[in-house]
């Protein structure tokens, strides 16, 4: 009887244990609660269908965006090559000016002294009585000038605003450096300077109308204008400006070269009635 009542209290001790074992945290799985966290978090932090459709549009939108602004830099690019192609054949057109219209023209060269493999001539400075010094650093400040107006030039074509007025207020700019030469030098070294460096520094009859100013005046075909009412004349919008000066019914001198001969005549002030050309004569 006492050994049975031992038998059952030691398998009542033995299913209390089991009992324990059986209800042990380290028996639940690990990898069950975090699962359950970490599919909720992605839950929470995915983007609503909403969101998604709105992000589609604005891809949408910026990629029909980026082809039109391709397409309008192709279409400017050509543009651009076609008014560049204009230019060229500008340039190259010899376009006689007039008085009334003094556009810019190609100029003749009545000299052999100007060397054409030189950009500038400075050699025609010292010819005319210059230091060779001052004609060095004219020749410096001439060939600076013409490298800001080649990069000017290419920028403009690059960027597409060539021929617009920003491109000609920033080419005035660039002029504006050599426009005080005309005051800083004395009329025959500028003269020379105008020959040294390629451009026009008279002009030469070319036509004369028949009844005007100056054919009645005496003036020919071929004469070169010096002076205008003793202004110095390098270019047609020299004498255009002059002619339009004082009062009109005054009675002025004009000086032309003619055969190698200084010549005056009386004119009355106001259009000469002819048609002239941009020369370049040797100093």
């Amino acid at each position: 009887m006492r050994l049975s009542i031992i038998s059952l209290a030691f398998a009542v001790i033995i299913g209390l244990v089991i009992g324990l074992l059986l209800q042990s945290p380290d028996t639940v799985p690990p990898a069950i609660k975090p699962m359950a966290v970490t599919t909720a978090q992605n839950i929470a932090t995915s983007p609503a269908p909403a969101e998604i459709a709105n992000i589609d549009i604005n891809i949408n939108n910026i990629a029909q965006k980026l082809q039109q602004e391709i397409e309008a830099r192709k279409s400017l690019q050509a543009q651009v090559a076609q008014l560049d192609k204009k230019i060229t054949l500008l340039e190259k057109q010899n376009v006689t000016q007039t008085e009334e219209n003094p556009t810019t023209a190609p100029h003749n060269t009545i000299s052999s002294t100007r060397a054409n493999s030189t950009w500038f001539n400075q050699q025609a400075l010292i010819d005319a009585g210059m230091d060779t010094a001052e004609a060095q650093q004219l020749k410096e400040r001439f060939e600076k000038q013409e490298l800001e107006t080649l990069y000017l030039r290419d920028k403009a074509i690059r960027e597409g605003w060539l021929g617009s007025a920003r491109y000609r207020e920033e080419l005035q700019k660039l002029e504006a450096q050599t426009s005080n030469l005309k005051e800083e030098l004395d009329e025959e070294a500028y003269a020379a300077y105008l020959f040294a460096s390629g451009q026009p520094n008279q002009i030469a009859v070319q036509s004369v109308l028949s009844g005007s100013s100056a054919d009645n005046s005496g003036i020919q075909p071929g004469d070169q204008i010096l002076r205008y009412d003793n202004q110095r004349i390098y270019n047609g919008r020299d004498l255009r400006s002059a002619t339009t000066q004082g009062d009109i019914n005054e009675t002025i001198t004009i000086e032309v070269m003619r055969d190698n001969r200084r010549m005056e005549f009386y004119v009355q002030r106001g259009p000469l009635g002819i048609r002239m050309t941009p020369v370049s004569i040797a100093p």
